[in-house]
């Protein structure tokens, strides 16, 4: 028994002897692994010698010396970790480190700023893609071709995109195991930094690469549109044709390697275009050549029958041929491109028996006067340059009339045009920003340093990861640690503006499509943006939207641009100050910018009679701005009838909406339906005037008017639930809040708190269907003298308004009599009596013709016909036909007396 129980306590002096040296051999490995990493570490290399003597020491070990190998083992395996632990963290700090850099960024390469630079990435793929998103949608070959390069850019940004992705997912795995990594799996985890941050910099050279692509594309999308224009503008030119073909070949052969040589392509097209005019000129010069040649024969065939006759001698007939083939070469050199020429002269003595000295001393030929068709007239007139030019026997003037689609900066600022789309010169230009980038980087570096302070007060657990700045806010983008509650960090709002001395913080939390919380801190100085910027902003003109209306620029940078036609309806609220009113003006001006008033009409009700009556006169109103809330309900109430008649015509030819409508009218040879806005500026007062009409109407507008093309934006600064009824609100899901008072008016608007957070002057939350939360925005601002240049612009145009002719009757209020005339008569119009001479001339009236003829706003022309229907000289409105004259000529004194 003796024997056996000493065998066991050697088999069990063995184990553990065994144990110690597996604990010395693994400790001895990962002190090998930590020795590859910091090579330079002489404390590593003496700790690994060790470990290796008691190594050796164990071979002959006893009892003693099992206890002290045992006791090393144990202590030199906690300085192992201890050193890992400490070695992980610092490479902790390095993954966060890691990442592509292909934009300007917020923070320095330091601590907090480690993880901005993913963010950026991100931000830089969503922007390029937005460029991208735009199609080449030109009808050439080179546009097709650059539209295949684009998809071509497309495919290689997703994949950039991808393969940063897959590094940045290797990343934040290896980052997380970091607390529990060996030190052998660290050695592993360092190798694969390396490896990432070389594949990293290849990210970066690829981006900087397709920033660049990219960045040209624009200019070439410019340069297809000149090929486009040329083309239309030459298109008997060979030569340009051949130039868009083998732009297309060579941009579908050499891809983007060929976008660095637009220069050179831009000149070659300069260069085909001058030939093109030239050899244009050319050939109407042969032309005026064969037409002089013609002429001159013909004279000369009339001559000789006349010298037959005796009635001239031979130098007589040579005179006048040689005026008149001089005569004939003059005229056709002063026809330029774009615009013509006319001699109009004061000497009309060209009578055929003029003496022969006369016919010589003048050698351009008769002068009689040479009139454009479309100067004078029932027409209006272009643009008119009249520089003096003298000219033997009467004086002469070159009269230069421009083509309707000239330039603007050319036309005179008075007299009727046709309709046209405003110009973005209209608009004060853009401000450009003078804000110091050092300045602002180390303003968003001391805000991360209150926002880590203010968290680690309140024993919140979370870092700043990224930060983008907005045009009136700063997005802090905090990552809270795995197990803290996203409610405890929503209720730091104030507690963060009192650290940073701001006026107010909003929470988003969390951010739609990401894993953080965003703080939405204001900006010391924000940026102001114009209503010109978003009017020339590739997201508007190039939107794809049937009803573009401008919101304004987001917290990523970028513009806007929502489509009335799918919200259907939009309301609009926000306390004194906010910026609604500015919004209601963008929103109108991003619909002027784009269609005519053929394509889309106003309905203005504005109660304040200060908000919109600066749009009065334009010819997009059907009736002049209504400001009278007693009218308003009536106004609204015809709205809703002609609704009812839209549908009706719809369905006689079996359409299901407005495009369908109109498709079919244009292959029925019937006139097209516009669009209708309804703007109300001031919801409250009508709903306290007549709120049940005014509810019902707005309800049934809202329930029913989207197919039938007409849509309503409403806005009220009382957002109480007696003005935003559940009614209103449940049929207007498209809503735009400005700053409020409280969390309760923010309910009623949005159904969610934050509006009471904004921080005015058009800082705003959008929510439309489709999106998952509302989206914060920065609102242009247009100034009263540019809706003023914009409004005074678009009362000079004219056309046949036969929409109002045909249906303005349905939005007028019902009046007390038959009469749709209001009794009042403007004495102080000087065109009232003129208006009046001119329907009794020609037997009939109509608003449109009193416009085109008098070159007044329709507006004006409204109020004209209305006081010559209450002075009895026109008879009621009639539908569709004119307006019966109901007195002569001779009577006018009797009306307006002598």
């Amino acid at each position: 028994m003796a024997w056996r129980r000493r065998a066991r306590t050697r088999a069990a002096f063995l184990a553990d002897v065994a144990q110690v040296r597996h604990d010395l051999t693994e400790l001895d490995r990962d002190l090998a692994a930590l020795e590859g990493l910091y090579a330079v570490s002489n404390e590593l290399t003496r700790w690994r010698g060790s470990v290796r003597e008691t190594l050796k020491r164990l071979g002959r070990a006893d009892d003693a010396a099992l206890h002290d190998a045992r006791a090393d083992a144990t202590a030199w395996g906690s300085a192992v970790r201890d050193f890992a632990r400490d070695r992980a963290a610092e490479m902790a700090v390095r993954f966060r480190d890691e990442g592509a850099r292909p934009v300007p960024l917020d923070f320095d390469g330091d601590g907090a700023g480690s993880g901005v630079r993913a963010d950026a990435f991100e931000t830089w793929v969503r922007s390029l893609k937005a460029s991208l998103d735009d199609t080449v949608d030109a009808p050439v070959a080179s546009g097709r071709a650059l539209d295949r390069l684009r998809s071509a850019l497309m495919l290689d940004l997703t994949a950039l995109a991808d393969r940063h992705r897959r590094l940045t997912r290797e990343r934040d795995l290896s980052e997380r195991g970091l607390e529990r990594m060996t030190p052998r799996e660290l050695a592993k985890a360092s190798a694969g930094h390396a490896t990432r941050q070389s594949a990293y910099r290849a990210v970066e050279g690829s981006a900087q690469t397709l920033t660049a692509s990219v960045a040209v594309l624009d200019d070439w999308r410019a340069h297809v549109d000149a090929v486009v224009r040329a083309v239309a503008d030459h298109p008997e030119a060979q030569e340009i044709a051949d130039y868009d073909r083998t732009l297309a070949e060579t941009l579908r052969e050499r891809g983007r390697d060929e976008l660095d040589a637009l220069d050179g392509w831009s000149e070659a097209l300069e260069a085909v275009v001058a030939r093109a005019r030239e050899d244009e000129v050319l050939r109407a010069r042969r032309r005026a050549e064969a037409a002089a040649a013609a002429q001159a024969a013909a004279l000369a065939a009339e001559l000789e029958a006349a010298h037959v006759a005796g009635a001239f001698d031979d130098e007589d007939a040579e005179a006048v041929a040689a005026a008149s083939l001089d005569e004939a070469l003059l005229d056709e050199e002063h026809v330029h491109v774009g615009e013509r020429v006319a001699w109009v002269t004061d000497d009309d003595s060209h009578a055929p028996h003029r003496d022969r000295e006369r016919a010589r001393e003048r050698p351009h030929g008769p002068g009689a006067p040479v009139r454009p068709a479309h100067v004078g007239g029932d027409d209006p007139p272009w643009a008119v340059e009249r520089p003096p030019a003298t000219r033997e026997h009467g004086t002469a003037t070159a009269v230069r009339v421009r083509a309707p689609d000239g330039d603007e900066g050319g036309r005179e600022a008075v007299g009727g045009i046709p309709i046209e789309r405003p110009a973005s010169d209209l608009l004060d230009p853009p401000e450009v920003s003078r804000d110091d980038p050092g300045l602002l980087a180390r303003e968003v570096r001391e805000r991360v340093a209150k926002i880590d302070a203010t968290l680690n007060n309140f024993k919140l657990s979370g870092r700043v990861v990224a930060s983008v700045r907005g045009p009136s806010v700063t997005r802090f983008e905090v990552e809270p640690a795995p197990g803290e509650k996203i409610s405890r960090f929503a209720n730091l709002s104030d507690d963060l503006a009192l650290a940073m001395a701001v006026g107010s913080v909003r929470i988003e939390a969390p951010i739609p499509g990401k894993s953080v919380i965003g703080l939405e801190v204001p900006n010391a100085n924000r940026d102001l943006i114009r209503f010109r910027e978003a009017v020339e902003s590739p997201s508007y003109r190039r939107s794809k939207s049937r009803l573009p209306l401008i919101l304004g620029r987001s917290i990523d940078g970028e513009m806007m641009v929502g489509d009335l036609a799918r919200m259907p309806h939009l309301l609009i609220a926000g306390s004194t100050g906010s910026g609604k009113s500015v919004a209601v003006n963008t929103l109108i001006g991003s619909l002027l910018y784009r269609f005519l008033p053929t394509e889309m009409r106003f309905l203005m009700i504005d109660p304040k009679m200060v908000e919109l009556t600066p749009f009065d006169g334009i010819p997009h109103l059907i009736r002049p701005v209504v400001t009278n809330p007693s009218d308003a309900a009536g106004v609204l109430l015809g709205t809703v009838s002609h609704m009812e008649r839209r549908y009706k015509m719809m369905s006689k030819i079996g359409a299901k909406n407005l495009d369908q409508y109109n498709a079919k009218a244009r292959n029925l040879d019937l006139p097209e339906l516009p669009f209708i806005v309804i703007v109300i500026d001031e919801l409250a007062d009508l709903m306290i005037t007549s709120p049940k009409e005014v509810e019902s109407a707005i309800m049934r507008l809202a329930q029913m008017a989207r197919a039938t093309g007409m849509h309503l934006i409403l806005a009220t600064q009382r957002p109480s639930v007696d003005i935003l009824t559940s009614l209103i609100k449940v049929n207007v899901p498209a809503r735009l809040a400005f700053a409020v008072s409280s969390g309760f008016d923010s309910r009623t608007i949005l159904d969610t708190m934050g509006a009471e957070r904004l921080i005015g002057l058009g800082d705003a939350l959008f929510y439309q269907p489709g999106l998952v939360k509302p989206v914060r925005i920065q609102g242009p601002f247009v100034s009263e003298s540019e809706i003023g240049a914009l409004a005074s612009f678009l009362r000079r145009q004219f056309f046949e308004d036969e929409f109002v002719e045909a249906y303005g009757s349905d939005f007028e209020p019902v009046s007390s009599d038959d009469s749709d005339a209001s009794g009042y008569v403007d004495w102080n119009d000087d065109k009232l009596r003129v208006a009046a001479e001119m329907v009794i001339n020609e037997g009939q009236a109509s608003v449109s013709r009193l416009q085109r003829r008098l070159q007044v706003g329709h507006a004006r022309a409204g109020k004209l016909m209305d006081s010559l229907e209450s002075l009895g000289v026109v008879g009621p409105h009639t539908g569709s036909k004119p307006r019966e004259v109901l007195i002569a000529f001779e009577e006018l004194p009797n009306v307006f007396g002598k």
